[in-house]
C-alpha cells in the first residue's frame, strides 16, 4: 500500500542498541580490554635525554626544510592529461 510508505525512514534502522552491539563485539573478541602500565608511558619524550632531543629536532628541521624546498603542487605537472 502506497499510504504505509510514505512516513518511512529513507534508511534502514538500527536493529540492536549500542549495549546490544558492544556486547557482541566483545563476544566475538573484537574488543581489546587491558592495557595497563605497559602502555602508559609510550610516546612521552624523556626531557633530560639530549641524545634523543636533539634528533627529534634535526628531524623536524629536515622535514621543515623539505617541505620549503618543496611546496604542495609542485610536483610532476608535465604529465597532466
Amino acid at each position: 500500500n502506497m499510504r504505509d510508505g510514505v512516513f518511512k525512514a529513507d534508511h534502514a534502522l538500527p536493529t540492536m542498541t549500542i549495549d546490544e552491539y558492544l556486547a557482541e563485539e566483545k563476544r566475538r573478541g573484537g574488543i581489546v580490554d587491558g592495557g595497563g602500565e605497559v602502555g602508559a608511558t609510550n610516546g612521552v619524550a624523556d626531557e633530560d635525554d639530549v641524545e634523543e632531543t636533539n634528533r627529534a629536532t634535526m628531524k623536524a628541521r629536515e622535514w621543515d626544510e623539505f617541505v620549503e624546498a618543496n611546496p604542495r603542487g609542485s610536483g610532476n605537472t608535465l604529465n597532466r592529461g
